[in-house]
C-alpha cells in the first residue's frame, strides 16, 4: 500500500512537471510567431506613407500599400516601388497573410503567421479613440495601430494567449 501510494505521487509529479513544460514551450511558441508578426507589419509599414494605405481600402482585417524608395530629386517628390505588400487576417483559418505582390497584383512572394485570433488593424479617430482601420481616419491621424493576439491549444482544452500591440506613426509626405 504504501509503495503504490509513493508510485502513485511520483506519477502526479511528474505528470504535473510534464504539463507545465508543455505549456511553457507552447505559450513561448506562440509569443515569438505573435512578436515576429507585429514585427514584419511595423517595419513594412513605416517603410510607406499614410495616403498609400488609405488609397487600397484598408480594413480592420486588410491593408495594402507600396513602400517608398527614395526622393524623386527631379520631381520633387517620393519615389514609391511598382510592388505592393499585403497583409490580410483570415479568422476561419487563425492566420495572417503577408503577400509581396506585382504591380499586375500577382503574388510574388507569401508568408503565413499562424495562431492569430483577432483582425490586427486599428487607428485613431478625430477624438484619440482607438476605432478599425478606415481611409478618413487614418489620414487625419497617420498612425496604424497594430494589434495582434494569438492563441494556440496546448493539451485538450488547455490554451495559451498572448496579445502585443504597437502605434505606427507613419510618413506625412
Amino acid at each position: 500500500l504504501l509503495m503504490g501510494l509513493l508510485l502513485a505521487g511520483f506519477f502526479y509529479a511528474f505528470s504535473t512537471g510534464e504539463l507545465s513544460s508543455t505549456l511553457s514551450f507552447a505559450k513561448a511558441d506562440l509569443q515569438a510567431e505573435v512578436r515576429r508578426t507585429l514585427d514584419w507589419i511595423v517595419k513594412d509599414v513605416r517603410q510607406t506613407v499614410s495616403w498609400e494605405v488609405a488609397n487600397n481600402s484598408p480594413s480592420g482585417t486588410y491593408i495594402k500599400f507600396r513602400q517608398v524608395e527614395g526622393w524623386d530629386t527631379v520631381n520633387n517628390s517620393l519615389s514609391m516601388s511598382t510592388n505592393f505588400i499585403e497583409y490580410s487576417f483570415d479568422a476561419v483559418s487563425s492566420t495572417i497573410t503577408r503577400k509581396s505582390l506585382d504591380a499586375g497584383g500577382n503574388a510574388l512572394q507569401a508568408w503565413t503567421f499562424n495562431n492569430i485570433t483577432a483582425a490586427p488593424f486599428y487607428t485613431m479617430d478625430g477624438a484619440g479613440n482607438i476605432v478599425v482601420l478606415n481611409s478618413t481616419d487614418l489620414l487625419t491621424s497617420r498612425k496604424l495601430i497594430a494589434s495582434v493576439s494569438g492563441q494556440k491549444q496546448v493539451r485538450g482544452s488547455l490554451n495559451t494567449s498572448c496579445s502585443l500591440s504597437e502605434e505606427i506613426k507613419i510618413r506625412n509626405e
